[in-house]
């Protein structure tokens, strides 16, 4: 998912331009306040209110300034974006914003609300929040030169635009891309490249996107150099990786197209995934509030659960297992454990039992499982302890489900395409009839998600996924 990777910190910036938003008006009316006796007349015979009368005006600019925000781009966050732009963003966003207030404030005849305070508000808030973007891309520059959050780059081609292309990836490092390697036409390069090294050829780029965790790559070959480019971008597009473009000669023939810029550089964009920033920070932000709250809400339950496991047969309480994450990323899934301690070491002996087409491994009365798993498994409540890697930004609430790497290495090329979103707890796996849908049913409905993808949707599968777990429904 991500496509300009959606983290914490992007969500933390709207809390803090609140914060700041709220502190530039404190600053406003105090600076007005110790300044009205130096006014004009009839400035002084315009007195203001108690600080708190304003409050109800503070609520509706609020609203209003972060809405505007929005709507300029001032939370788009592009790695590639400039000082510049986010100047110009901030600037169209609270001169509309306050030239709105002004017309509202005279169609309505309101005199209530001093035009001066307003202006010197707009003013202050211009320069906290211009400050605070200015901060806050500083820091995740830096968290990003210190490797958080990095993007896996793959550049393609030789010459003089992939060697800008590098070098520009390169001393910027607070632009978060990491260069796993470089693809040329014959397999050998072209151009001094460093440390970085020469994984193969172009045409074998379905092969090392399958081998490597890459998050983008980049076509900056030459004319010259000019390879079969549908087949490329067919073949990112194939497992939702996202493909870009360092040329102006070609023409796209693609449903989702983006045009960026890296400094200078143009760059044409080629998406599977949804890249509605704004719906994708809500997502972010709902994602770690919903968990933490979840967490802090049904902690009773989970430590009854894990009571529970440790009474019936002494063994760990919880089971951690690998699984594929964005792009294949591995990380560490927790589950309360459901089964005996040696499961998997006994699923060999059971692989002629399998009852799921495709990789995956599923029998509906499981020998392996005990008691009180197959009572947790029948409501889900195994599931609950993914709520932390969700609140750690490894899953989502909302999410295809993440396979174990032995699974994806069977996948289709098509199939693997579901790893182009962060997985979750529940999706239309869950709600669709979970066990009783077969591998190649549920492959369909990751994809028709994450093609179909909305803040919406994922609140209606959150909301039909309740009754589904309560009734235990499909489960097994």
């Amino acid at each position: 998912m991500q496509r300009e990777r959606i983290s914490g910190m992007t969500a933390f910036s709207v809390v803090t331009d609140a914060a700041g938003i709220l502190v530039s008006f404190f600053l406003a009316y105090l600076i007005v306040d110790s300044l009205k006796q130096y006014l004009p007349g009839p400035y002084q015979a315009r007195q203001l209110y108690e600080l708190g009368y304003y409050g109800w005006w503070l609520m509706i600019d609020l609203a209003l300034t972060l809405s505007l925000l929005y709507f300029f781009g001032f939370y788009t966050f592009g790695r590639t974006l400039s000082y510049f732009d986010i100047l110009l963003n901030l600037a169209k966003a609270l001169g509309s914003g306050f030239f709105l207030l002004i017309f509202v404030l005279f169609l309505l005849r309101v005199q209530d609300v001093s035009r001066l305070l307003l202006g010197t508000h707009t003013l202050v808030k211009f320069i906290i929040l211009l400050n605070l973007r200015v901060l806050l891309k500083s820091v995740i520059g830096k968290l990003h030169e210190h490797g958080y959050d990095q993007i896996n780059a793959l550049v393609l081609g030789t010459g003089a635009r992939a060697t800008n292309l590098i070098q520009r990836l390169s001393s910027s490092p607070d632009l978060g891309y990491r260069i796993v390697g470089v693809l040329t036409e014959n397999g050998f390069p072209g151009l001094d490249l460093g440390r970085i090294p020469v994984l193969g050829k172009m045409r074998e780029l379905r092969d090392v996107l399958l081998r490597q965790s890459i998050d983008e790559v980049f076509f900056a070959a030459s004319i010259e150099e000019r390879f079969d480019i549908d087949d490329l971008v067919f073949a990112c597009e194939e497992v939702g990786v996202r493909f870009s473009v360092l040329a102006d000669w070609f023409r796209p023939n693609l449903a989702r197209t983006s045009l960026r810029s890296l400094g200078e550089l143009p760059l044409l964009t080629f998406s599977t995934t949804p890249s509605q920033v704004g719906q994708l920070m809500a997502k972010a932000v709902m994602d770690r509030f919903l968990s933490a709250l979840l967490i802090v809400l049904i902690s009773p339950l989970l430590l009854g659960i894990a009571l529970a496991i440790k009474l019936g047969d002494r063994g760990p309480v919880f089971f951690h297992q690998r699984r594929s994450g964005l792009n294949g990323r591995v990380f560490k899934m927790y589950k309360f454990r459901t089964m005996v301690p040696n499961a998997e070491s006994l699923q060999k002996e059971l692989t002629d039992r399998n009852e799921m087409s495709g990789p995956v491994f599923k029998i509906a009365h499981d020998p392996r499982v005990t008691g009180v798993g197959r009572w947790l498994r029948r409501y889900s409540l195994d599931e609950l302890p993914q709520l932390f890697n969700v609140l750690l930004g490894d899953m989502s609430l909302v999410g295809p489900r993440p396979p174990i790497p032995e699974e994806v290495r069977q996948y289709e090329r098509w199939q693997r395409r579901r790893l182009s979103m962060k997985p979750g707890l529940t999706c239309f796996w869950q709600i669709g009839g979970r066990n009783q849908i077969d591998f190649s049913e549920w492959m369909e409905l990751d994809l028709k998600y994450i093609d179909n993808w909305s803040l919406k949707l994922d609140i209606i599968i959150l909301l039909k996924t309740i009754p589904v777990v309560l009734l235990g429904k499909g489960a097994s």
